[in-house]
């Protein structure tokens, strides 16, 4: 039995949390963009609870699979942010939806802990984060102190509690940003679509003309693509596009961004990059799709890609539009001069399986 001191103190103790969640969600509510949440969630908590360590597990796949590529790129997140299978979260808390506590094998949770953290830490707390009942990642909060987080000796209400809070806020933010994305990008392929390449060049445009430094720009289109759709259907067409941008995205990720220009046509921007080392770029690209073809149903469908660039240091255009209408010219005029040649590997192809 608890005296009437002991009950009060607890309920003082669990006003003080409470406040303290209350300080937490007020922080993260209004946030509208991911990386934000995540800094701002996993500071506060540290500094309200004295955590040592709080990081956010989120699955890398849907609803979540947007997010990836902005987290990852985004600085100040290390260990901060870890993307995990869903099975692997499923492997941690079980199937209950409850927050676990680990002090002891904490090993067998590796996957869902950072690297750095996996060597110092004594126990570790890990919550469930869901959206619409669907779990989506864990919320994690992790001492060096075997006792800090002891599951003979501590009770998960609260943590549960916060684990909600921290959920619908994800949500909310998680919301705001699917919105974002599909306003701002290509459906099919997921790059960037051409408004925000207008938007994006023009920024930069003006910062290396006025800074003197260099700005590329290219245009990259698939050979052949309009016989492709024709013959194997426009599913296939689907496929070669998705094909292209994943490795037009695998060659310019952290140096510059991709973007779907219109039909078969894609550009890709490098602020600070020349003309020289952007086509060494495009060529590369050329490269692995010419050897690597794409495979669809019983098939090995040949691709290749025709590309032209400019550059603000190399050919001194008026405008951002003089840039892309130079970088256009270049990709036709190349294009043109190879069209005997390159795609017949690819019209052979059509031609055998007509």
């Amino acid at each position: 039995m608890h005296t009437i001191d002991e009950l009060i103190e607890n309920v003082r103790h669990n006003e003080q949390i409470a406040m303290k969640f209350f300080d937490i969600e007020r922080c993260i509510l209004s946030i509208g963009r991911c990386d934000q949440f995540v800094s701002t969630l996993t500071k506060e908590v540290q500094k309200q609870f004295n955590v040592p360590f709080v990081w956010v597990n989120l699955i890398n796949e849907a609803p979540l699979s947007h997010l990836v590529e902005t987290l990852e790129k985004t600085a100040g997140l290390k260990d901060r942010v870890l993307f995990t299978r869903r099975s692997a979260m499923i492997d941690a808390i079980g199937v209950g939806n409850k927050t676990v506590l680990v002090n002891q094998d904490i090993g067998r949770y590796w996957e869902v802990i950072p690297q750095a953290y996996r060597s110092i830490i004594g126990s570790v707390a890990v919550s469930p984060l869901t959206i619409d009942g669907e779990l989506v990642g864990l919320f994690c909060q992790a001492d060096q102190d075997p006792a800090r987080y002891d599951p003979s000796a501590k009770d998960t209400f609260l943590l549960d509690q916060l684990s909600i809070k921290i959920s619908i806020c994800l949500s909310n933010v998680t919301a705001r940003e699917k919105l974002e994305y599909l306003a701002t990008r290509d459906p099919l392929t997921g790059l960037l679509n051409r408004r925000q390449l207008e938007l994006m060049l023009e920024r930069e445009f003006a910062r290396c003309k006025g800074q003197n430094r260099d700005l590329t720009a290219v245009f990259l289109d698939c050979d052949a693509f309009k016989s492709i759709n024709d013959t194997l259907g426009h599913n296939c067409g689907d496929e070669v596009l998705e094909y292209i941008a994943k490795r037009l995205l695998k060659h310019v990720y952290k140096q510059g961004l991709a973007f779907r220009f219109a039909g078969d046509e894609f550009v890709f921007v490098m602020p600070g990059k020349s003309y020289d080392q952007a086509m060494s770029i495009a060529e590369s690209i050329h490269d692995y799709l010419q050897s690597n073809p794409l495979r669809y149903k019983n098939n090995l469908v040949p691709i290749t890609v025709s590309y032209g660039g400019a550059s603000v240091l190399s050919d001194a255009p008026t405008s951002y539009k003089h840039l892309l209408k130079l970088a256009d010219e270049r990709l036709y005029n190349y294009k043109n001069n190879r069209k005997r040649s390159v795609p017949t590997k690819v019209f052979k192809f059509l031609n055998k399986i007509r």
